[in-house]
């Protein structure tokens, strides 16, 4: 009854926070800043074309600056990242090295992408940018999705394996409230596998921002192509800027719940309950985004 009332509560409070809080407004407010940041990177490449001093240094800050404004707005990167955070033991420390890895492997991506495209196949810019929405995007949203059920088969078997043997997971309370590293691995599934890490990070990457092929056909075309590398990986890290604080926000929510739920006994009874919603929430948001796709 207490696992429920509790799991309830946490549903209420999510709830609350999804009609208080003005989301909406906050995509479009990142939508604006997307728009003008663009804008100022097509006029820095236009500039650096020109030879103008300062050109290299606008195009950068303003690529960082629209990394940022990106993961700021609608997107799976850090619904995923948020949902691991808070559905597995993963320390704040590996997930903040996710989210930087899986950033930077995206602008990767996306460099390869555009370049591959144009020196190998000979695409062009409207087949590119197709290829990244009406195929890429649609594959990352999917294969979240199949992490975030993951994350619900392994919380669901975390809860089964609680109920049907509490003693098996008795620990020591009184340590545990001391310390800020969240649960044992064998209470809740830590990320520690290569593999998993892996997944985690292609899932993100396979689709590469727009923003960066935007910006790498028009460098390819203004024969810009190192300046614009260089900007797609910098786009990255004003990505993976705002990621890792939903990173560490994730981590330190996920051990006050430990902390919490330890004060009632109940971290092996709790904790993969927490791991069933995220996993559920990182499912309901990339199928949102998937038909967003249609």
């Amino acid at each position: 009854m207490r696992i429920a009332a509790t799991l309830g509560l946490v549903l209420v409070i999510g709830v609350a926070a999804y009609l208080v809080f003005d989301f909406d407004g906050v995509a479009q407010w990142a939508a604006q800043e997307q728009r003008r940041v663009q804008n100022a990177m097509a006029t820095a490449i236009r500039a650096l074309q020109q030879g103008h001093p300062g050109a290299l240094s606008a195009l950068l800050t303003a690529a960082a600056a629209y990394g940022f404004f990106h993961a700021v707005g609608p997107g799976h990167g850090k619904a995923l990242i948020g949902g691991v955070g808070l559905g597995s033991s993963v320390s704040a420390t590996r997930l903040l090295a996710i989210s930087v890895s899986s950033s930077l492997a995206q602008a990767a991506w996306a460099i390869l992408l555009v370049y591959g495209g144009f020196a190998l196949f000979e695409l062009s810019a409207r087949r590119m940018t197709g290829l990244a929405e009406e195929v890429l995007a649609p594959a990352s949203y999917v294969a979240i999705a199949l992490i975030g059920l993951i994350l619900v088969w392994r919380g669901g078997r975390r809860l089964v394996s609680a109920r049907k043997g509490p003693s098996d997971h008795h620990h020591d309370h009184d340590h545990c409230a001391g310390h800020s590293h969240g649960p044992s691995a064998d209470q809740v599934e830590n990320l520690s596998s290569l593999r998993d890490t892996i997944a985690l990070i292609a899932s993100i990457a396979i689709r590469p921002c727009t923003g960066a092929i935007f910006l790498l056909v028009i460098a390819w075309q203004m024969d810009l192509h190192l300046a614009g590398a260089a900007a797609a990986v910098v786009m990255g890290l004003g990505t993976a800027t705002f990621t890792s604080m939903v990173a560490v926000s994730s981590v330190a929510a996920r051990t006050m719940a430990v902390v919490s739920a330890d004060r009632f006994h109940m971290v092996s009874q709790i904790l993969p309950g927490v791991q069933i919603l995220a996993g559920a929430a990182v499912i309901w948001i990339s199928l949102t985004l998937l038909s967003y796709t249609f």
